[in-house]
């Protein structure tokens, strides 16, 4: 199976995430899929799982990450500076980083806006998003 990038397609910070992710997956590691997509639904019906929309899913080698464990391996994956900014935040503990992420997760669309509809991938990457 595929390493896939579960993201809120109507969010603007989740949005420039996923163009950051495909500017710097020069190995291309990730597919995407928006967590409001058909084929989120029926991945996360099909393996029991409840998700909402307040958090980054990545499955990964069979696996599945959650909040700041998932974007953590996200950047331990891209190009070299990611890898040492990856690194970095793993130093911190679990309970502290999400807490992080779970607070800017509550405010993202206060701070930064969302979108009415889901991101339409560019023609160049249209083969990397599943839907």
């Amino acid at each position: 199976m595929k390493n896939i990038i579960f993201f809120d397609g109507v969010c603007n910070v989740c949005d420039h995430t996923v163009e950051f992710v495909l500017k710097h997956d020069g190995e291309k590691n990730f597919y995407f899929s928006s967590l409001q997509s058909l084929f989120s639904a029926q991945f996360f019906r099909e393996k029991n799982i409840e998700i909402n929309l307040d958090t980054i899913v990545l499955y990964f080698e069979g696996e599945i990450y959650y909040r700041s464990d998932a974007m953590i391996l996200i950047l331990k994956q891209l190009k070299v500076f990611t890898k040492i900014i990856g690194y970095t935040l793993s130093i911190f503990p679990r309970f502290f980083r999400d807490f992080c992420y779970s607070t800017f997760a509550k405010y993202r669309y206060s701070l930064f806006g969302k979108k009415e509809v889901c991101k339409i991938p560019k023609k160049e990457h249209l083969n990397l998003f599943l839907e």
